[in-house]
């Protein structure tokens, strides 16, 4: 099993007092193998367009 944790980090978002914070967000999913976990980041990549900046990897469960 492998698991994959990405971030992705948007300035997008405003405070409280309407400044703008950036806003952090960490997801995690399982997959049945490695080549399967960094097919998966690859198409969140895809799909990010560039849009937020975003980081991942793949590491094995115990």
């Amino acid at each position: 099993m492998w698991v994959l944790i990405f971030w992705m980090l948007s300035p997008h978002s405003l405070s409280v007092i309407g400044e703008s914070q950036p806003t952090l967000q960490v997801e995690t999913q399982v997959f049945n193998s490695e080549r399967a976990c960094k097919d998966a980041f690859a198409d969140i990549k895809k799909l990010n367009n560039g849009d937020l900046k975003l980081r991942g990897v793949c590491v094995p469960k115990d």
